[in-house]
């Protein structure tokens, strides 16, 4: 019995080792991030500016900030692009991490903010970008991008909402891997395997940011446009809106109705984001004037459009929520130089529509507009 434990004695250093060093590098991203998102995440937290934000998977980036940031974001923002330009300028004495995602779908509304409630990151402040098509339902309306496993484990487990999509996993399934030998293996193989071949996020120097070609994901989870498209003549920004304007509108085509399902599960989600103490604010991140008139003047197509707004409305005066922006610009007194095209503000009109979020955000709901 003696050798027994002098043996198992000396196997626990020996395991303490294995599963330090699996969990520190972990090479599949079960505790830190996938790879490349986990580096950009890194250099993040440092304070760095990202390059070649194309290249990166959003979602994932997210996943991995949320991970590895140390304390919680005060201020989370959620929504597509065309919210990604709120940033750490409008957080005044708070810190802000922007969770919005490129094609951002209604999945997405709710998993981005339920990355950081996994890690026990919750905000103070949830400031919803919301985009009128999450209530329009349809699989044509899904980014391929988003996590649909992770929706439905959102709004079964927190929201409790029934659906046959989600299995519940075991949330400590993961740790097994800490004492799996090929783990272990393959976390000290991907140490020492050289690198110097793969694709890795770009750190660019803060006094370069505005002069670069390429879309620039900044330490808070915003995005820098390229130079081109922020500085380009407002003509050619106009005629793209214009181009736009006579497609099909992204996503509010086949819209008769706001979704019964998203509306239920977009009202109990408040319900449990007050109920946890968060402050809620809507953005409704409007689009250029072509665009509304387009729809306006096929209003039988797009009368969905304009259905999300009032219900948006009469949703945040019933939950006593601040609404900034409106999906009409000129309800907004903006104009055609207000936009970089058809669907994205510039920031500094931004500015004309929605408050800096600071000490008195409390007292926002007195100010709601």
């Amino acid at each position: 019995m003696l050798k027994l434990v002098l043996k198992l004695a000396m196997f626990i250093p020996l395991l303490a080792v294995m599963m330090y060093v699996s969990y520190r590098v972990d090479p599949s991203g079960l505790f830190w991030g996938a790879g490349f998102e986990r580096r950009a995440s890194e250099y993040m937290l440092a304070g760095e500016y990202i390059g070649g934000y194309e290249r990166l998977d959003g979602r994932a980036l997210n996943e991995a900030y949320a991970k590895n940031v140390e304390n919680r974001p005060q201020i989370l923002i959620n929504g597509s692009s065309r919210s990604m330009l709120i940033d750490s300028s409008f957080a005044e004495g708070k810190t802000l991490y922007n969770a919005g995602n490129v094609g951002a779908d209604v999945y997405d509304f709710f998993t981005s903010y339920y990355i950081f409630s996994k890690e026990e990151k919750e905000p103070e402040i949830f400031v919803m970008g919301i985009d009128p098509w999450i209530f329009n339902d349809g699989s044509e309306n899904i980014d391929k991008r988003s996590d649909k496993e992770l929706y439905f484990q959102f709004i079964g487990e927190e929201l409790g909402f029934e659906n046959h999509q989600y299995e519940k996993d075991n949330p400590y399934e993961k740790y097994l891997a800490l004492i799996d030998p090929s783990y272990f293996q393959g976390s000290v193989a991907y140490y020492f395997k050289d690198k110097s071949a793969e694709v890795s996020p770009q750190p660019v120097s803060k006094d370069e940011i505005y002069n670069q070609n390429e879309v620039i994901k900044c330490p808070d989870g915003s995005i820098i446009y390229d130079v081109y498209f922020r500085t380009r003549d407002q003509q050619v920004a106009d005629w793209d809106a214009l181009t736009t304007a006579n497609m099909p509108l992204l996503r509010l085509e086949n819209f008769p109705e706001l979704s019964e399902e998203y509306t239920r599960q977009f009202e109990k989600f408040i319900e449990y984001l007050q109920g946890k103490g968060i402050d809620i604010i809507f953005y409704l991140p409007p689009y250029h004037p072509y665009i509304i008139e387009a729809a306006l003047s096929d209003y039988d197509t797009y009368h969905g459009l304009f259905d999300v707004e009032v219900y948006l409305k009469g949703v945040a005066e019933k939950y006593g929520i601040p609404l900034y922006g409106s999906y009409n610009p000129y309800a907004l007194d903006l104009t055609n130089i207000d936009f970089m095209d058809g669907l994205h503000l510039r920031q500094e009109s931004i500015r004309k529509i929605f408050p800096v979020i600071g000490e008195e955000c409390k007292n926002l709901k007195e100010n709601n507009i």
